[in-house]
């Protein structure tokens, strides 16, 4: 398992295109801050999530998925280790853009936020398990949380509004709903990594 991680963690520390993900969430999330906290929340969530869904679906993309489990072939050690990496690297991108709302006195928002982010690694690693293709899921996704939900909670503002957006801002209620979908998740891609890596 801790060999699984060190290569999970090597690899994608090894790809730009993840430091660049992992900047472009930091900075955008610090940026933000400046303006409101609740968009600070809001882009940290929306970063740890791309970014778990990104490193994921890189094995899959660039068929790496075949290495990873011809050296490990017990596939559920493979997800978990891509999802500790995954709730690792996006503590480290939470609590760096965190700086500028601590700076700010908002402790409360920021240990909310720190507390969702496992949630929305895991919920962004089992999800590009089971869907594959980033931009696929990203569209699902972005339809679902902003529009079916934003409607069902008839987007109350302040912000905020949805399920994704009231967990990654450290609302109870939102963070045990989020919990429910996160399971749900992990439980869908404990089955979907056991199919043919043809079948994408």
């Amino acid at each position: 398992m801790i060999a699984v991680l060190r290569s999970e963690l090597h690899r994608t520390l090894t790809i730009p295109s993840s430091w660049l993900s992992m900047g472009l969430a930091v900075v955008m999330g610090m940026s933000f801050a400046l303006f409101s906290v609740d968009f600070w929340s809001l882009f940290v969530a929306l970063g740890v999530f791309g970014i778990a869904v990104v490193i994921t679906s890189q094995h899959y993309q660039h068929r790496t998925a075949v290495l990873l489990f011809l050296g490990q072939p017990r596939r559920l050690r493979a997800l978990a280790a891509q999802c500790v990496c995954a709730i690792l690297l996006g503590l480290i991108v939470a609590v760096v853009s965190g700086v500028t709302t601590i700076l700010s006195r908002e402790f409360e928002q920021f240990t909310g936020t720190l507390a969702a982010t496992p949630l929305l690694a895991l919920f962004g690693v089992a999800s590009a398990t089971v869907i594959r293709r980033p931009v696929a899921l990203f569209l699902a996704y972005g339809t679902w949380f902003v529009f079916a939900e934003g409607l069902a909670f008839r987007f109350k503002q302040p912000l905020p509004f949805t399920t994704f957006m009231s967990a990654a801002g450290g609302n109870t209620q939102g963070l045990l709903l989020f919990s429910g979908y996160t399971a749900a998740a992990l439980g869908v891609a404990a089955w979907f990594i056991r199919r043919d890596l043809a079948d994408q």
